[in-house]
C-alpha cells in the first residue's frame, strides 16, 4: 500500500515509532549530522517501518524532499509517504516482493540543498553512509538511485575515504534511475521501460543480499 502518510492518524503513529529500537541508532545518527547546522538543514529520521538487524539493502537516493510545510508530507523517509517518488519506489518494492524492514533508506547528500551538489558536498556525504553501513550487520547490497548517488557510493571504493569497507563486507553497488520527477517526465512507454529496469535491478541487489524476488508477471497472450 502507498501514501499512507496521507491518513492523519497513520502518520501521528509513525511519528511515535522513531524511537524504536530496530531504528534508534539510524535516527541518532540523522540528529547528530544536524548539530551545528541550520534549523531548515535536518536530515529527515528513518521511519521504523525500517530494521536495521534486518535490513540487507541500502536503497541511496540523491537528497531529502523539501520540508513539508503545514500538512504537506511527513517529513520522515518513508517510502509510505505522500508524493510521486515515494509511491513509485513503494510499487517497485510490492512488485519485487521486497519488504520494508529489509530495506534501510538513506540520501547520498542528507542534508537538504537546492540544486545540483558540488563534488564537495556529495564526499561529505560519504561519511554519513560509512556510519550508516555499520549499523547495518547484514546489509550486502546498495542501490544508488541517480548519478548523485552512484558519486557518493563510488566514493566508498576510495582508499582515502573507506579503505576496504566495500569489499570486506561483501557489500555490491547497483546503479538505478533517480527518483527526481525530472527523470521520469515520460510517456507511458518508456515509463513502463524504466519501471521494469527498475524492478530487475533491485531483483538482483535481492540476491546478492540473499533475499529471494519475485518474478516478473508475464500477461498471457491472446492468439
Amino acid at each position: 500500500m502507498a501514501r499512507r502518510m496521507a491518513d492523519p492518524q497513520y502518520r501521528r503513529l509513525a511519528e511515535s515509532r522513531l524511537d524504536e529500537l530496530q531504528i534508534l541508532p539510524v535516527n541518532d545518527l540523522a540528529t547528530r549530522l544536524q548539530r551545528g547546522r541550520q534549523p531548515d538543514e535536518w536530515p529527515p529520521y528513518v521511519s521504523a517501518e525500517h530494521d536495521l538487524e534486518k535490513a540487507r539493502i541500502i536503497t541511496l537516493i540523491p537528497r531529502p524532499e523539501p520540508r513539508p510545510r503545514l500538512k504537506v508530507g511527513s517529513g520522515m523517509f518513508s517510502f509510505e509517504d505522500d508524493h510521486p517518488s515515494a509511491e513509485r519506489m513503494s510499487q517497485v518494492f510490492d512488485a519485487v516482493g521486497l519488504e520494508a524492514r529489509h530495506v534501510m533508506p538513506w540520501h547520498a547528500y542528507p542534508w537538504r540543498d537546492a540544486g545540483r551538489h558540488t563534488h564537495e558536498q556529495l564526499d561529505a556525504g560519504a561519511k554519513p553512509l560509512i556510519e550508516l553501513i555499520g549499523l547495518l550487520p547484514r546489509v550486502r547490497a546498495i542501490v544508488a538511485h541517480g548519478e548523485e548517488s552512484m558519486y557518493v557510493a563510488g566514493r566508498l571504493y576510495s582508499p582515502d575515504v573507506a579503505r576496504t569497507l566495500l569489499r570486506d563486507r561483501g557489500i555490491h553497488v547497483f546503479a538505478a534511475r533517480s527518483t527526481s520527477p525530472s527523470a521520469w517526465s515520460l510517456d507511458e512507454a518508456a515509463t513502463a521501460s524504466a519501471l521494469r529496469t527498475m524492478r530487475e535491478v533491485y531483483r538482483i541487489a535481492m540476491v546478492q543480499a540473499r533475499l529471494k524476488p519475485r518474478e516478473e508477471e508475464r500477461r498471457s497472450r491472446r492468439r
